[in-house]
């Protein structure tokens, strides 16, 4: 009869053994996916907020070429100089010497890019020099950054 509860204590330890492992699995993979979700949201946070300050800017500028609002032509002058310099820190290139590099050159700066930098590149791409290859790059770059992050580090 001890040898019977002895062995029903093994089973039962080992059966408890593994509930805990299947919960800790499953825990693991909870909190993953939570930080992906959290990675996903700040990415589109940031793109949202970056589409905002431009389309703001944007506004801006149609109210300055709007002569028909009163008072425009007093601020004009200023206010063109503060949304210049915002559109310049809101589409300035993360790229260093941006402009001298080739497509190839170019497509492998793009690797290391965040969604909104991602962003200021399409833009100045597609108002200048329009290359399928950087296009190619900043696609797989987006593709990169929709992937679970963190998977390597819990592993680990």
């Amino acid at each position: 009869m001890f040898d019977r509860m002895r062995d029903e204590f093994k089973t039962v330890s080992g059966r408890l053994r593994d509930a805990q492992d299947q919960i800790t699995v499953q825990a693991d993979e909870l909190l993953l996916q939570a930080r992906h979700k959290a990675h996903l949201a700040r990415d589109e946070g940031a793109e949202r907020i970056w589409h905002l300050e431009n389309q703001a800017l944007d506004w801006v500028e149609e109210v300055l070429d709007r002569a028909d609002m009163p008072g425009v032509d007093k601020v004009r002058e200023p206010v063109a100089k503060f949304v210049g310099q915002a559109r310049d820190t809101v589409t300035s290139n993360p790229i260093s010497g941006y402009a001298q590099l080739n497509a190839r050159a170019a497509a492998g700066a793009i690797r290391e890019l965040t969604a909104v930098e991602l962003l200021r590149v399409e833009r100045i791409e597609q108002a200048g020099k329009g290359r399928k290859t950087v296009f190619e790059a900043i696609e797989r770059r987006r593709v990169v950054l929709q992937r679970p992050p963190f998977r390597d580090v819990a592993e680990a």
